[in-house]
C-alpha cells in the first residue's frame, strides 16, 4: 500500500488526514463512509435538512511549516540554471534528484493551508444521532466531517520500492525540494520506483477531521458483561472472538429505538485506527 505511511504520517504532524484523491471536495457536514479503504462522502446534513444550522467558522489559516512531510528522502543532486530572457530578466530552472530509503518513503508539501472548522457540534449532535439511526436513517458506521482544511499549491512523491529515485525540475532558483515539488511549474523528468507522484494542476487539495458514530460506553460495558457473563454457553476461545467483532452485532431489534438511540450511540474523534483502514 504504497500511501498508508504518508496519510499516518501526515493525520499524526498535522492533524488532517488527506481526501482520496486529494482533489475530491468535502464540505462541512458531509456524511461519510468507509468502502473499500477510502471514504466516500453520501450526503450533506445541513443539505438533507437533517440539522437546521451548521455554524461555521472564519477561514483559520494553518502552520505552514506543519506541511512538509518526508520519510527516508535525500537529495542527491541540486542544480539551478538561469538565462536571460529578450525583456532582459532572469529566468532560472532548477533540476533535483531525490533517493527514497524503502517502499512507501514519501515527500509531500503543501502551501497556503487554511480550514474552516464546525463550532456547534455539540448543539446538533443527539438530534442527529436520532435522525441518523432511528428516524430517517439507520446508519450503524458512519462519520460526519467537522473540519475541512485546503491547500493551494501541493505536491506528494510516494516511493514503490527500495532505491527509487525522482528527478524533478521547476521554473525557479530552489534548493529547497518542498517548495521545489509543489511549485505549480514542477514536473517530474524521471521516475524509477515511484508509485505515486502527484501535484496541483490548479486544483486545491482537501483534508478533513471527522466524528464517528460509536456505541456508547455505557452500552459497550452491558454488552461485554453479557459476552464475559455468559460461560455456560461460549468458551475462552468464543468469547476473545467475540471481544475482536462489532458489539451492534449483540443488540436485538426490539433494544434500539427512538427511546433508546441517543443513549445507545456516542461521537469519537476519527484517529490512527480509521486511518490504518485506508487503502491506496
Amino acid at each position: 500500500m504504497s500511501k498508508k505511511v504518508f496519510y499516518s504520517h501526515c493525520y499524526q504532524q498535522t492533524a488532517w488526514l488527506p481526501m482520496h484523491p486529494f482533489t475530491r471536495r468535502l464540505a462541512l457536514g458531509d456524511l461519510c463512509q468507509l468502502r473499500q479503504g477510502r471514504f466516500q462522502p453520501l450526503l450533506n446534513i445541513g443539505d438533507a435538512h437533517l440539522v437546521e444550522n451548521l455554524l461555521v467558522s472564519r477561514e483559520i489559516p494553518l502552520d505552514q511549516n506543519d506541511w512538509e512531510l518526508s520519510s527516508g528522502v535525500k537529495q542527491l543532486l541540486c542544480e539551478t540554471q538561469s538565462e536571460q530572457g529578450r525583456d532582459s530578466e532572469d529566468y532560472y530552472w532548477t533540476r533535483q534528484v531525490l533517493e527514497f530509503s524503502h517502499t512507501g518513503d514519501f515527500i509531500f508539501h503543501a502551501s497556503k493551508p487554511k480550514a474552516s472548522l464546525l463550532l456547534n457540534w455539540a448543539q446538533i449532535r443527539d438530534d442527529l444521532t436520532l435522525k441518523l439511526t432511528q428516524l430517517h436513517y439507520g446508519f450503524r458506521q458512519v462519520y460526519v466531517i467537522t473540519g475541512v482544511a485546503t491547500a493551494e499549491d501541493w505536491g506528494l512523491a510516494v516511493a514503490g520500492q527500495a532505491d527509487a529515485r525522482l528527478e524533478m525540475s521547476a521554473a525557479l532558483s530552489e534548493s529547497n525540494s518542498f517548495r521545489l515539488l509543489s511549485h505549480s511549474s514542477a514536473r517530474a523528468e524521471r521516475c524509477t520506483g515511484i508509485a505515486c507522484y502527484e501535484k496541483t494542476n490548479d486544483q486545491a487539495a482537501y483534508f478533513f477531521k471527522a466524528k464517528k458514530l460509536v456505541m456508547s460506553d455505557a452500552m459497550t460495558d452491558r454488552y461485554l458483561s453479557l459476552i464475559v457473563e455468559n460461560k455456560a454457553e461460549l468458551g475462552g476461545g468464543e468469547i476473545a472472538n467475540w471481544l475482536q467483532t462489532d458489539l451492534l452485532d449483540l443488540v436485538k431489534v426490539n433494544e434500539l429505538n427512538l427511546t433508546t438511540s441517543i443513549g445507545f450511540f456516542n461521537w469519537v474523534d476519527m484517529s490512527l485506527d480509521d486511518v490504518a483502514l485506508l487503502s491506496d
